[in-house]
Formats: structure tokens, C-alpha cells, sequence
């Protein structure tokens, strides 16, 4: 019976990619660099901001000083504009108070930063998830399942009765490595076939069919 579900951010409760594209096309302008397309940035994202920053980078501008500036410059541009076009995916307000009003215990664990973590998810669900986590120092980020783990331990949760859902083959990967059930969702960033080669114990194309397997699991 699944008791816990860790969410991730980007992709899956909150549509980010216009306002992440926006900030790394600044940077490319800023700094002269050739700009890219939403449908890119969707590929380049998922692995935290800094990983991020060098995948929008030319390759001849990717030494430790110029990755730490425009490091520097996307964050300082995105803590302004990280909400200008952002929202919640359709159905997910519906399908988190159902949660709640069912008893299941929700967290937020994703790759972005934590203060840029928890200061959206606080701004469009408030009083909504146990714990909210994002990058923090020290912590390797998605799909290495060590920040899952310490997560499950603040929430005094089990592996055995906790979903990882999400719209990448990082977040299967993750779920996998942390021996917690993988729910891939289709309306994300990232297609289908990724999350079915990644490995998805189920996929779903809409939040009210995820609400369906918990209510099943629960009955």
C-alpha cells in the first residue's frame, strides 16, 4: 500500500521550461552565444542548474571561471523572472488535495535548487507537501539515491510503501536505485519512450490517472 509520494518539480507539478529557457537565452545573449529552442532546453534540464548552465554553454566557453559566471548570471536572473511564466500542470491542484484528503503523505525532491525549490512549490501549493527539498550542498543530486534516502528518513517513510513520481529517465533511475516504485508522467518535458527505456513500473498521461492506481493500491 503506497503510504508516501515524492514528487519532482520540474516537469511534473510545475510547468518551469518557459521561464528556464527565457533565463538561459538571456545568458546567451548577455554573452554572445547562439540561443536555443524550448524543445531544447527540455532535453538539457533535469540535472540540476549547473548542469544546466554548461549544457546552453559553448564548448569553447566552458572553463571553471566562465561556467561559474554565467552560473552566477542565470541565477541572479532567474531568482527575478522564475515565476513569470511558470504554473501548475492541469489537474494537479485536483489531484494533490485528493491525496491529502486520502491521508497520503507528500514530498517535493528535485534536482533544482533548494531556495528556487521551495520557494515555488510554497508559492503555488501552500501547506500542500510534508517537505520540500531541492539541491543543498553536499548531496549528490538525482539519480543517485542518497538524498531519496535521507528524505525518507525525515518523513519517517519506508521504501516499500513510497512512489517516485516523475517525468524523466533520471527520476526512474532514481526511483530504481532507491528501491521505490517509478511512476513516469507523460505530460512532462520528456517523452514516452524515455521513461518506458528508462524503466517505468507504470506511465501516465493525465494526473486523475495517477489518483486511480493510489486509489486502487489503497482499496
Amino acid at each position: 500500500m503506497i503510504k508516501t509520494v515524492l514528487f519532482d518539480l520540474d516537469g511534473t507539478i510545475l510547468n518551469t521550461i518557459d521561464d528556464l529557457a527565457d533565463a538561459g537565452n538571456w545568458v546567451c545573449w548577455k554573452n554572445g552565444w547562439p540561443e536555443h529552442t524550448v524543445e531544447e532546453f527540455k532535453r538539457m534540464v533535469g540535472h540540476g542548474i549547473p548542469n544546466l548552465v554548461e549544457n546552453f554553454t559553448p564548448e569553447n566557453f566552458r572553463s571553471p571561471l566562465l561556467l561559474a559566471a554565467a552560473l552566477t548570471q542565470f541565477c541572479d536572473y532567474y531568482k527575478e523572472h522564475n515565476l513569470d511564466k511558470t504554473a501548475p500542470y492541469p489537474g494537479i491542484r485536483e489531484l494533490l488535495e485528493q491525496f491529502r484528503s486520502a491521508g497520503v503523505q507528500m514530498a517535493v525532491y528535485s534536482n533544482k535548487a533548494d531556495e528556487f525549490s521551495r520557494c515555488m512549490v510554497r508559492r503555488f501549493f501552500p501547506d500542500t507537501f510534508a517537505l520540500i527539498r531541492g539541491k543543498v550542498a553536499g548531496v549528490p543530486v538525482k539519480p543517485n539515491p542518497a538524498g531519496v534516502r535521507q528524505v525518507l528518513r525525515e518523513l519517517d517513510a519506508h521504501r516499500e510503501t513510497t512512489a517516485l513520481v516523475g517525468d524523466s529517465a533520471v527520476d526512474m533511475e532514481t526511483a530504481h536505485n532507491a528501491d521505490l516504485l517509478a511512476c513516469g508522467v507523460t505530460w512532462g518535458f520528456r517523452s514516452r519512450g524515455e521513461l518506458m527505456a528508462a524503466g517505468a513500473d507504470a506511465l501516465f498521461d493525465a494526473p486523475a490517472d495517477l489518483l486511480s492506481l493510489f486509489q486502487r493500491t489503497h482499496a
